[in-house]
């Protein structure tokens, strides 16, 4: 089979999508004969910044001259996006054959299509002789797949409201479930400024050295470069100046900078550098050119109130920059189990204008809904269309030439629009 009959194979093994637990995946991992990834382990969890902090990790580790591995989800274009060896996407022939011992070895034991994901990249991670994995959890912490693996580094970015339905409706409850990737006398690197007395106490209890983003360690932007700065064990500021912008949100390259500080490597100021101007990660705040139609637009995976909250400032920041009779024109399509409300009002002193589509997936938000619900909550909607073709094209006939354009609201939609260029031959 090809990796397209793997992946629908997988995907119709199991009755659900997902099933939270550690008990299969384990049992098959041990079967596998599956150990550790790597020498070092690096765990990233968050409801926001988990893919810009493994992708300036990587990067940064790969210019250090480390052989590096990660394992993220979901992807934007393809499926290898996944699984990434020395910054390179796993061959289609690698995971179709990690795919088979899987199925093989599992005998009665039924995988969800992460689970049999997760195997895949451990099992290829291990065969690749690095010296640093890098793995994001897929939902929560406490029982995604990943979290079979001890970390020898654990790292939260944020705690928001997102997948209610399995981590409870309070920060306080989510960061319980997020938690569960931390480990006694195992370092914590905490993202968030503002955590949940619950992670805390959690933390403590444990036993988990926590270093704070704001508290341990921070960032100061001057213009087009920033300093990152922590307090040392003795109490004392110690910084690194002149750092080059990451194009990827400075609270998330500054844990970044934090965690390379428990890892027995020099990283030198040159691998610093290289690493945050090239990360290898899109569709987070990226700016793409149709030259066909003569428009710039920005796209952007943010799906939950949390993260339209970090777009809010970033299109505030941005509109500064053009005209003053500049509008911001959001395109979006989000998926049914979202908050929709609550996205609206984190994005709505930024927006002026809302064209609400649809994608083709089942748990994907009708437009007409969308469209009734923003339009009940005051917002200035364009008009509900049943693809994000259809809306683009909308778009493309009323937008002037100071205005931004936002396409948001899951990866679907940011994977819709950049097919749509790329099959029109739109320069990047």
């Amino acid at each position: 089979m090809n990796l397209s009959d793997w992946l629908e194979r997988i995907q119709a093994l199991h009755p659900s999508e997902i099933e939270l637990g550690l008990e299969r995946v384990r049992e098959v991992a041990k079967r596998l004969g599956l150990s550790r990834p790597a020498p070092i382990v690096i765990t990233v969890a968050g409801t926001n910044g988990k893919g810009s902090t493994v992708a300036m990790l990587a990067a940064i580790l790969h210019a250090a001259g480390q052989r590096v591995g990660t394992y993220t989800s979901p992807h934007i274009h393809r499926y290898n996006e996944r699984i990434s060896l020395l910054q390179e996407f796993a061959s289609d022939e690698a995971i179709c054959a990690s795919f088979a011992k899987i199925d093989t070895v599992r005998q009665e034991i039924s995988l969800s299509y992460f689970e049999f994901s997760t195997l895949a990249g451990l099992m290829l991670m291990q065969e690749s002789a690095l010296d640093v994995a890098i793995l994001e959890v897929g939902l929560g912490g406490r029982l995604d797949a990943v979290n079979i693996i001890d970390p020898d580094i654990a790292i939260i970015t944020s705690i928001g409201i997102d997948h209610q339905d399995w981590l409870g409706d309070t920060r306080e409850l989510i960061a319980i479930e997020k938690a569960g990737i931390l480990r006694p006398a195992t370092p914590f690197i905490c993202g968030d400024e503002d955590p949940p007395q619950t992670l805390l106490d959690y933390a403590q209890h444990l036993g988990a050295p926590i270093r704070r983003q704001g508290l341990d360690y921070s960032f100061e932007q001057s213009g087009q470069t920033w300093t990152w700065w922590h307090n040392s064990a003795t109490g004392a500021r110690e910084s690194v100046p002149s750092l080059p912008l990451p194009g990827l949100d400075l609270l998330n390259a500054a844990t970044v900078l934090e965690t390379l500080r428990y890892l027995p490597f020099e990283i030198t100021q040159a691998a610093l550098v290289e690493g945050l101007k090239h990360p290898k990660i899109e569709g987070r705040y990226q700016q793409l050119h149709d030259t066909k139609r003569g428009i710039t637009l920005r796209v952007d995976v943010a799906h939950n109130p949390h993260a339209a909250k970090q777009l809010a400032k970033k299109l505030v920041a941005e509109r500064q920059t053009r005209g003053p009779n500049g509008k911001v024109r959001v395109l979006l399509a989000m998926m049914r189990d979202k908050d929709h409300e609550e996205f609206y009002t984190a994005l709505e002193s930024a927006v002026d204008f809302w064209y609400i589509a649809a994608f083709d997936e089942p748990r994907c938000f009708e437009a007409v809904k969308l469209s009734s619900l923003l339009q009940e909550k005051g917002a200035k909607v364009q008009g509900s269309f049943n693809d994000i073709s259809s809306a683009y094209q909308s778009i493309s006939q009323e937008i002037a030439e100071d205005d931004l354009l936002l396409v948001t609201g899951s990866f679907v939609t940011v994977a819709d629009i950049m097919q749509l260029l790329a099959h029109e031959q739109v320069s990047q």
